[in-house]
């Protein structure tokens, strides 16, 4: 079977960059993006390791952009991990729901 081509969003720490190494050791492709990709996993990069920088706030011209890249490095993405998110030091009953902590769940680009 072919490898799988993984898209994971938010890679750069935590669970991103577990799922990632995990993707890696199994042999399939993956595409982790986040920012300051370069900086944090760009000593990673191979032929099955491709990253992309993607901010999840940024406007959804650069979003719609950043995926038709994301589908261009190895021609199709099959899963779609998206990962990535914002925190905000507050308990959920003082959080606002106005914008940005809800922002990116609206932005969430269709593959």
């Amino acid at each position: 079977m072919a490898p799988l081509v993984w898209l994971v969003t938010g890679a750069t720490s935590g669970i991103g960059a577990a799922i990632v190494n995990e993707i890696v050791a199994r042999g399939d492709k993956v595409i982790a993006s986040g920012r300051k990709i370069e900086e944090r996993l760009g000593h990673l990069k191979s032929d099955n390791f491709a990253l992309l920088e993607l901010n999840i706030t940024a406007g959804q011209a650069d979003l719609a952009a950043r995926i038709k890249e994301a589908w261009g490095i190895f021609g199709h993405v099959d899963v779609l991990v998206n990962n990535a998110g914002m925190s905000a030091m507050k308990p959920a009953e003082e959080a606002e729901y106005a914008a940005p902590y809800h922002r990116p769940l609206q932005r969430t680009p269709r593959c």
